[in-house]
């Protein structure tokens, strides 16, 4: 028995390839960071950050995820079906056409998918005769509410985890026609996990197992990399501290929802409910997340210093510990209020650099690093004025 389970992962494995999932994830993410990246020269005159940063930092907690539902899907014998993966696949691909990644939200996908399902009943009757169909009748409800919800558990954690270093500078103008700054997070990843498909090798080991079969008395294993994402606007506060607010209300929404769909297995009108308050819940958090942007922009011009927009990685300003929102306020004791006055700081100060900075919370402290040749001109700031000086662009 343990030689045909094995034999079978080894198959399952190799049947992600006929999966559409993983294309639409590689296309997507090409596409997203080719804008990104066209934009951030557009605006600053250089990459701010490296292609397919979207995924950095990610695989870890996703390859953990996945061995948790794995767990879970194949040891309850929770079984999938290939019309329901090429279901899930379309409207995947369907919600890839905006180019925004807000939409790849399990929310959506499989909220989405589960509603479709619930209206197949009314589809004509010469359409229900396809075997196709015939499968998808037999879709588990409360199979696709738990998947969904473990599903927003990753989402939230992807949010929760979100660094400055993961969400992308804008410069804009404000209502009153002065440059201000905006952050855009964007999060992508891939949780591959494992589950039954009817067919194979594998033979029922217990009365209870698989929980809830479709079709077929005999099971494989299938490898699916079910893909999800995020993306946010902050404007009007610290991009960090939205980050992690937006993900604590999607882990508490996906912890309500993981309850609500185990007890649809027994009581299966709660998965309905779990599709609904998934869709509506989703909404409501990001609908919040918008009010509380209806404030004074947070990355704005002063005369008390130049604000940091934004740091390009493993530059000097990333070494030095410099962070977006922070506001340069002196350089080896020389006040700084434009961006001009700070190049020309940073020419005066020789080798060594000390740099005063005040963070969000209005707590001053320094930052201090020997700067090479060539360094001053690279340090690896972006400001949210544009640059005036010719040779500072892109890189201040």
């Amino acid at each position: 028995m343990l030689g045909a389970w094995f034999m079978e992962i080894l198959q399952g494995t190799g049947r992600l390839f006929f999966l559409p999932f993983l294309y639409i994830a590689l296309i997507m993410s090409v596409m997203v960071s080719a804008n990104r990246i066209k934009k951030e020269r557009r605006m600053f005159g250089t990459r701010v950050f490296d292609r397919f940063s979207e995924w950095k930092g990610t695989w870890s907690v996703s390859l953990l995820t996945g061995l948790v539902i794995s767990i879970i899907g194949v040891g309850a014998g929770l079984t999938v079906s290939y019309p329901f993966l090429f279901l899930s696949a379309a409207i995947l691909m369907l919600v890839s056409l905006t180019g925004r990644l807000s939409w790849y939200s399990p929310a959506y996908t499989l909220g989405v998918t589960g509603l479709v399902l619930l209206l197949l009943p009314f589809l004509p009757e010469s359409w229900k005769s396809h075997p196709w169909m015939e499968t998808l009748f037999d879709t588990s409800l409360p199979m696709v509410a738990l998947l969904l919800s473990l599903l927003l558990v990753r989402e939230g954690l992807l949010l929760l985890k979100t660094s400055p270093s993961h969400t992308y500078p804008e410069r804009t103008k404000g209502r009153r026609g002065l440059w201000i700054g905006q952050h855009r997070g964007k999060r992508m990843t891939v949780v591959p996990f494992f589950s039954l498909i009817p067919g194979g090798v594998i033979e029922p080991f217990a009365s209870w197992w698989p929980v809830i079969p479709v079709g077929g008395d005999t099971y494989g294993v299938i490898l699916i990399p079910f893909v999800l994402g995020a993306e946010w606007l902050v404007r009007g506060q610290s991009p960090e501290m939205a980050s992690k607010a937006i993900g604590r209300h999607t882990f508490l929404l996906a912890f309500f929802l993981t309850m609500l769909a185990v007890g649809s297995f027994f009581l299966e009108i709660l998965s309905i409910a779990v599709f609904a308050l998934a869709l509506i819940g989703r909404e409501w958090i990001y609908l919040r997340h918008r009010s509380r942007e209806n404030k004074t922009p947070f990355f704005t011009s002063t005369p008390k210093g130049v604000r940091i927009l934004g740091v390009i990685p493993e530059s000097p300003a990333d070494q030095m510990g410099l962070f977006p929102g922070e506001l340069i306020e002196r350089v080896n004791s020389i006040p700084v209020r434009t961006e001009n006055q700070f190049y020309e700081a940073l020419q005066n100060t020789g080798a060594f650099t000390k740099i005063e900075v005040r963070d969000e919370w209005g707590e001053n402290r320094y930052v201090q690093r020997a700067m090479y040749e060539g360094e001053h001109y690279e340090l690896g700031l972006v400001f949210v004025e544009p640059a005036t000086h010719e040779s500072s662009v892109g890189f201040f």
